[in-house]
């Protein structure tokens, strides 16, 4: 059965070749040879597909290709962070309820920092919370502390791994920066 599509496949083949070779003499201009011209091309299409569709093995199957990428899903992303103030502003005051949200946490305790940046990433305020670990959604406030300064602070909020000889290692989970007004 192959045999015989690849000898259709390759008379095919030759036919368009010709009739390409007739379109080229005739500059383009004769629409005889340009209608011929498609007509082989389909001709053609139909003879490879029909010459994939029989060389494969085992069941139904449209073509032979083997799919590169036999898993289409995908890691979930984890300890999405957003720092903003209670009205969901990045711009907070001294004084101001500053909110802190972690969508599909994966650890069970944080620590947030808020740093000066113009001040060599002087330490502003440092606050540590925990969570729940069936909440699919951590959410923590705290009261920003009275401070003299004013400007962009950098926001860090790291996760908490306590190893099994009492040591904590911090995370990094997320950096967002606010703006003190």
């Amino acid at each position: 059965m192959k045999v015989k599509f690849l000898f259709v496949y390759i008379a095919a083949a030759v036919a368009f070749a010709a009739v390409s070779l007739w379109v080229f003499l005739s500059r383009g201009r004769n629409g005889r040879a340009i209608r011929a011209k498609y007509r082989m091309g389909g001709v053609m299409l139909t003879a490879w597909a029909m010459l994939s569709a029989c060389s494969c093995n085992g069941p139904v199957q449209v073509t032979c290709y083997e799919p590169v990428v036999t898993c289409y899903d995908t890691v979930a992303p984890s300890d999405m962070v957003s720092v903003t103030a209670l009205d969901d502003s990045s711009r907070v005051k001294p004084s101001d309820t500053v909110k802190v949200t972690i969508r599909n946490h994966s650890y069970t305790r944080y620590i947030c920092r808020i740093t000066a940046t113009e001040r060599q990433d002087e330490l502003i305020q440092s606050v540590s919370f925990e969570v729940s670990q069936d909440a699919p959604q951590a959410e923590f406030e705290f009261t920003l502390v009275d401070t003299d300064y004013r400007g962009h602070a950098g926001v860090s909020v790291a996760g908490i791994v306590t190893a099994e000889d009492g040591s904590q290692t911090e995370v990094v989970v997320g950096t967002t920066y606010l703006n003190i007004i």
